[in-house]
C-alpha cells in the first residue's frame, strides 16, 4: 500500500498575485514534485499518489487548469513552482515533469538549481534540439479548426486521440474512464487557454541547462516522433542512463500505463 492508505491527503491554496494555486499534498519522506502536461491537470497523477511510498508527495494546477485561478498579471509558471515549494518549506526536491511540465522543471534547473534533488523527464521536449522530423498528427488540422469555433468538447476528444491514444490505437483501445478523465481536464485548460496569454515569453528555454543531479528520462513508445528523438537528445545532454521507453502508450503513461510507470519512478528513486 501506498502513503494515500497511512496518511489523509492535505490539499490547500496558495496565493500567489492574483492566481490562486490548488495543491495536494501527503507522505513523508523526500520531497517529489508532480508539474502535469499542458492537456491535463493534476489529476494525471492520481494513480502516482496511490502507490508510490516513502516519499512526500505534492502536486498542483498549473495557472487556468484544474482548481487553480489565472489572475491577470504576467507571470510564469517557473516562478509559481518555486512558489509552492517555499509554502510548503520544501528546500530540494525531486521534480516529475511530464510536457510542458518537463519544460518548467528545466526552467527551475536553469535558474535555480539548489531547490532540485533530481529530475524525472516524461514525454518532454528537449530545448534547442531540432529532430529534422515532420511528422503531423492527423488529428491536428482537425482540433485547430475545432478551437477556432470553440469547440472545446471536439478540441478535447482529438486532443485524448493525438496525446493519450498516440500513434496506431484508437480512444476505443483505452479504459472509458481514463478518456472521461482526460477530456474533463483538457476542457478546462482549453476554456482558459486565451488568458494564458499572461505568460512571460521570456520562460522559453533556447538551450539545455547544466544539470548536476540525477535525471530519469520516459517516454511513451507511441509518442510522436519528434518527442521519442527528444528524449535521446535529453539523455545524451542530461542522464546518465538510456531513456525508459514504456510500450503500448504515448504522451502520458502516468495515467495509461501506471503501472509501468510508478516501476520507473520507484526504480529511479531506489537509486537515489
Amino acid at each position: 500500500m501506498g502513503n494515500s492508505a497511512t496518511l489523509p491527503a492535505v490539499s490547500g491554496v496558495i496565493e500567489v498575485g492574483e492566481a490562486r494555486l490548488h495543491y495536494d499534498a501527503f507522505g513523508t519522506g523526500r520531497p517529489v514534485v508532480f508539474i502535469h502536461a499542458g492537456v491535463a491537470d493534476s489529476r494525471m497523477w492520481d494513480a502516482q499518489f496511490e502507490e508510490i511510498e516513502n516519499s512526500r508527495l505534492i502536486r498542483f494546477d498549473l495557472r487556468g487548469y484544474g482548481k487553480s485561478t489565472l489572475g491577470s498579471e504576467r507571470f510564469t509558471n517557473r516562478d509559481d513552482l518555486i512558489a509552492v515549494l517555499d509554502h510548503l518549506e520544501i528546500e530540494r526536491a525531486l521534480l516529475v515533469g511530464c510536457s510542458i511540465g518537463g519544460n518548467i522543471a528545466l526552467q527551475v534547473a536553469a535558474s535555480t538549481p539548489e531547490r532540485l534533488e533530481g529530475l524525472i523527464l516524461v514525454g518532454a521536449d528537449s530545448p534547442g534540439f531540432d529532430p529534422g522530423i515532420d511528422y503531423e498528427s492527423p488529428e491536428w488540422p482537425l482540433a485547430i479548426e475545432a478551437f477556432k469555433a470553440g469547440d472545446w468538447r471536439r478540441v478535447a476528444e482529438l486532443d485524448a486521440e493525438m496525446w493519450l491514444a498516440g500513434r496506431g490505437r484508437a480512444l476505443s483501445d483505452l479504459d472509458p474512464e481514463t478518456v472521461d478523465l482526460f477530456v474533463n481536464m483538457d476542457m478546462i485548460a482549453l476554456e482558459n487557454e486565451t488568458g494564458r496569454n499572461q505568460l512571460d515569453d521570456g520562460e522559453r528555454l533556447e538551450r539545455l541547462p547544466e544539470v548536476d543531479v540525477p535525471v530519469e528520462v520516459i517516454v511513451g513508445a507511441r509518442d510522436i516522433p519528434q518527442l521519442i528523438a527528444a528524449a535521446d537528445d535529453l539523455v545524451a545532454n542530461l542522464g546518465q542512463r538510456p531513456p525508459v521507453v514504456i510500450e503500448d502508450t504515448a504522451h502520458l503513461p502516468s495515467m495509461d500505463r501506471p503501472m509501468d510507470f510508478n516501476s520507473a519512478i520507484t526504480g529511479f528513486l531506489a537509486t537515489m
